[in-house]
């Protein structure tokens, strides 16, 4: 009977092992997969496609962003019509830096604003940024190409650095300029092309 006892046992162990290891497996396939999304090569660091390589854009509309009387930098906001429409893409959104601003501070920034526009963003968003923008220096220019897959490209003195694949940043990033809830509603609408 003890002999018995000791086979179930050591059945169920095997059993309870080889469960434990699948799980682990799907956690870690699961969470790779995850990060996997905002890495897909649509472009690599090292492409040779540059703005000038993308289709032709029309200027929507330009806006001064200061803070106090302290000019940050100029948006620039294009479509392929010059007429802007609500998270329809492709659209071009252009910062030209006035002033020396690091990376982390670009980030903070970023992250603030959807924060109070009580817009949901995945921590992945953080980790990607992190890792492809850089500092700017005053006269640095900062770009946004999202393609007509959502996909969104950005490019550093017209020179690609890297992408965000996931579609849901798209939107959540260019609200930070061109929603309602925006905090600069005059610029927005500069951006916009509405004239009051």
């Amino acid at each position: 009977m003890n002999l018995y006892v000791s086979l179930l046992m050591r059945k169920w162990i095997a059993q309870f092992t080889l469960v434990i290891a699948l799980h682990l497996l799907f956690v870690t396939a699961a969470s790779a997969s995850e990060e996997a999304k905002l890495d897909t090569p649509l472009l690599s660091t090292n492409s040779a496609i540059t703005l000038e390589s993308l289709p032709s854009f029309k200027q929507v509309g330009k806006a001064q962003m200061k803070w106090l009387w302290l000019k940050i930098y100029q948006a620039t906001l294009k479509t392929p019509s010059g007429v802007y429409q609500p998270n329809t893409w492709p659209i071009l959104l252009e910062l030209n830096y006035q002033k020396d601003i690091t990376a982390k501070q670009l980030i903070t920034s970023t992250v603030k604003d959807w924060e109070r526009q009580n817009i949901n963003y995945d921590e992945l968003w953080i980790k990607k940024l992190n890792e492809i923008w850089p500092d700017v220096s005053s006269q640095d220019q900062l770009t946004l190409y999202v393609d007509e897959a959502s996909i969104s490209h950005f490019f550093y003195n017209s020179q690609f650095i890297g992408l965000v694949n996931d579609v849901l940043f798209a939107p959540a990033f260019s609200a930070i300029w061109l929603s309602e809830n925006t905090i600069k509603p005059a610029q927005r609408n500069q951006l916009i092309g509405i004239t009051l």
